[in-house]
């Protein structure tokens, strides 16, 4: 007789709306994680993106240069000078210069009215006297043979996923027409010592065709192999003889975050983000489910039921611990997807249990903590705002605290008086619980100095971890049988 209520007290406070919208918030806040693990943005240039492309005919030596940032979008305006000297004769004499803007296409087109011969080419970008590089020119290429400068295969950042490249292809065909017919292909290998140029279409991988001078091609490599595997572009002749060749590896089209990145990126959300945003959580809906009825008297109509004071206490803090242990840790599990997704594998799972543990034991401390003042205050006015400040003083100005302490200890930022006073404060706040697992599984304090000869320490962990899960509950239990 005495189960049934208690049974529907815990369903009602789980599936009461302030629970429920509070549940959802903190899965929504777990997907805060993404924008974290997205590699920094660059923009313009990093290193000028610049191929060169040059052929003869009976008027001269004609150059195309295609100027492009890190997305691979053509760079209006950029200037690009190039200068010829003759090659083999000491001493060097320059033949002939000229400087172009680039178009709106990217592309800048420069002709030598030269004979045939042996020459030096020097490539700078004019606008900010960048020397790009340096080529030459054998007088034994056929007329209308295509040559480049620099590589006519290039990789660029692809605008929707930060951690991939793409490859763009910047060409043209004899004499300078349209690249029809072109075709690019890829091939890879895992071991150092295979040889992959010289390949046919047979032995490769259709990357795409060339239907104009640029064009850019998603890459349809496997996820997953190790960096440094080797991959080889070509771009094939409508005759299927090779036109350039390109080498690279894994490391280079696929940029995965590496385990130590991960944990990092895995170890400032929990003890920052989710760590700030579960107190608060913790607070809002442990006012929603006790606090307010226990002041505004709702709870006596409650006991009017068979039910006791103590199972009423103990069904309205347990099932309220419950909905936001089960909301820790599935956004814990979210973000371990998300940095699977990421970096190719999941983190150690003894760490996702131990920040699961740790979010467990701030939902309990606060919830206790909460519970406890309903029983001390008057009104739920002051229930929420003593609560709301206490909130603010364990999260926002606990550094300040730490601060005046160490001040107050003759110690400075940065000391070892004040890296004790910071550690030993975390045991004195449950808000800052994550931060003791995080210093205790990574070791590490930002300097030279290990963590654990700090004071943190396992034993000292969990006790601090049951104490703040069992004391707070303890006093509200009593005071809720024996005070009211």
């Amino acid at each position: 007789m005495i189960i049934r209520p208690l049974l529907y007290d815990i369903k009602r406070t789980i599936t009461s709306k302030t629970v429920l919208i509070l549940v959802a918030i903190v899965l929504l806040v777990s997907l805060a994680i993404i924008p974290l693990t997205s590699p920094t943005s660059r923009i313009g240039f990093n290193f000028p993106q610049l191929p060169i492309l040059y052929y003869r005919d009976n008027s001269g030596y004609h150059f195309l240069a295609f100027s492009t940032n890190d997305y691979g979008d053509s760079v209006n305006g950029q200037g690009v000078n190039i200068t010829l000297s003759t090659f083999g004769v000491i001493p060097y004499q320059r033949v002939d210069s000229e400087t172009k803007f680039t178009n709106s296409s990217g592309l800048a087109a420069i002709t030598f009215n030269v004979p045939p011969g042996n020459y030096s080419v020097s490539v700078e970008l004019s606008n900010n006297h960048f020397p790009y590089g340096n080529g030459y020119i054998s007088q034994s290429t056929p007329p209308g043979d295509v040559s480049a400068l620099g590589s006519a295969i290039s990789f660029v950042s692809d605008k929707t996923n930060g951690s991939q490249k793409k490859v763009q292809v910047f060409y043209e065909g004899a004499y300078g027409v349209a690249p029809i017919g072109y075709s690019l292909h890829f091939a890879w290998s895992s071991s150092p010592s295979a040889i992959l140029g010289n390949l046919n279409e047979n032995q490769t991988v259709l990357v795409g065709n060339l239907t104009g001078f640029s064009q850019i091609f998603s890459i349809p490599i496997s996820s997953g192999l190790d960096p440094a595997t080797q991959v080889v572009f070509e771009l094939f002749y409508p005759n299927g003889t090779v036109a350039q060749t390109t080498y690279t590896s894994y490391s280079t089209l696929r940029i995965p975050k590496s385990p130590t990145q991960v944990a990092n990126i895995a170890s400032f959300f929990f003890s920052t983000i989710l760590g700030l945003v579960i107190p608060l959580m913790a607070i809002i809906g442990s006012y929603s489910s006790y606090g307010k009825d226990r002041l505004t008297g709702v709870l006596e109509s409650i006991l009017a039921r068979p039910v006791t004071r103590r199972g009423l206490a103990m069904s309205r803090f347990l099932s309220t611990v419950a909905a936001f242990t089960i909301a820790s840790a599935a956004a814990v599990g979210v973000v371990d997807l998300v940095l699977n997704s990421v970096g190719g594998s999941f983190l150690d799972q003894s760490y996702v249990l131990a920040i699961i543990a740790g979010l467990v034991v701030e939902v309990a401390a606060f919830t206790g903590l909460i519970f406890l003042l309903s029983h001390l205050l008057k009104s739920t006015g002051a229930l929420l705002g003593i609560s709301i400040v206490l909130f603010i003083v364990l999260d926002f100005f606990w550094s300040l605290i730490i601060f005046l302490v160490t001040l107050a200890l003759g110690g400075t930022g940065g000391s070892f008086v004040a890296l004790q006073a910071t550690f030993y404060s975390y045991y004195a706040n449950p808000a800052q619980f994550l931060n003791l697992i995080n210093a205790y599984v990574f070791q590490s304090s930002n300097t030279t100095v290990q963590a654990s000869s700090l004071g943190v320490t396992l034993p000292a962990i969990v006790l601090d971890g049951l104490l703040w899960t069992i004391m707070p509950f303890i006093i509200f239990l009593y005071l809720a049988v024996k005070r009211d």
